[in-house]
């Protein structure tokens, strides 16, 4: 079992190593480097005759930076049905996965299945929740590499929903302990001292950088090193089930729209006072 788990999140791992890339200079705007247009008094005293300004048809900016779909990331308040949703699929993922694992070899997981069919599917799970937790002698990949690495996933799913560092460290508390070390790997092994600490511990830490890492990818159109599919396979390496609730369209988007317009006159001056003007469509 240890070494087809092994073989498994190290394929996972390699496979995150590209998310390190999506770090890239932030762009920034000097507004003083745009022209300042001119605008005589009679124009205005036109323009106000016919009503307020319209700033739409003075000056605006329609660079990508201001004028393009953003997503509102992460969630300006706590999202529980987005959570709800990711805590469903991953009981369905569980389900699958017992399923696929039941299909295998008893030489690869490790399960009886005679004593199981005798004796129940849970008979081997009660046996190991009873006799657990135990400190195991796994690999230190799996306990101080793959473990932190779920414990970052778990913490990611509640982080890209809206909660703040404590409560997405207490739902992958929850999700380790309840969800893996007592639910899915209890059918296989006893529950493991150093990875009911280990996997939300430092997979919180591991989840907090995810979380910059995706705020950056998003930032930068999805790409990572200018490619869609890098930045889309770090997005779901990151945070697999957000990823698919945002590409069926859970995630709303929002149109924003920044804008250097005429705010007012100064007839003292002759002159037009400038400022900018945002717009935000949900």
């Amino acid at each position: 079992m240890n070494s087809f788990k092994t073989i498994l999140y190290a394929f996972i791992i390699l496979l995150s190593c590209n998310t390190v890339f999506a770090q890239q200079t932030e762009p920034t705007i000097d507004f003083h480097s745009f022209p300042q247009p001119s605008l005589s008094e009679n124009t205005i005293a036109d323009n106000s005759t016919k009503g307020n300004l319209n700033p739409y048809n003075m000056l605006t900016l329609t660079d990508s930076t201001f004028v393009q779909n953003a997503i509102n990331y992460p969630p300006s308040k706590r999202d529980y049905t987005r959570l709800g949703y990711d805590t469903a699929m991953y009981f369905g993922a569980a389900v699958i996965s017992f399923g696929i694992l039941y299909a295998m070899p008893e030489s690869v997981t490790n399960w009886d299945k005679q004593a199981m069919k005798e004796n129940g599917i849970g008979y081997k799970w009660k046996q190991n929740v009873k006799a657990g937790p135990v400190w195991d002698k796994d690999d230190w990949v799996l306990n101080y590499v793959t473990h932190p690495y779920a414990g970052g996933i778990y913490y990611m799913t509640a982080r890209s929903s809206g909660f703040n560092i404590f409560e997405s460290f207490l739902y992958s508390a929850f999700m380790s302990t309840c969800f893996w070390e007592y639910g899915i790997e209890a059918f296989a092994e006893i529950p493991s001292k150093q990875d009911l600490i280990v996997t939300p511990v430092l997979g919180s830490v591991v989840g907090e950088g995810f979380f910059y890492c995706k705020k950056s990818i998003l930032r930068h159109d999805k790409r990572v090193l200018k490619s869609r599919f890098l930045g889309y396979t770090s997005l779901f390496l990151m945070d697999p089930f957000n990823t698919l609730l945002d590409s069926f369209g859970y995630q709303q988007k929002v149109k924003t729209q920044l804008g250097l317009a005429p705010v007012g006159f100064d007839k003292g001056a002759n002159k037009a006072i400038w400022g900018l003007n945002f717009n935000m469509q949900f």
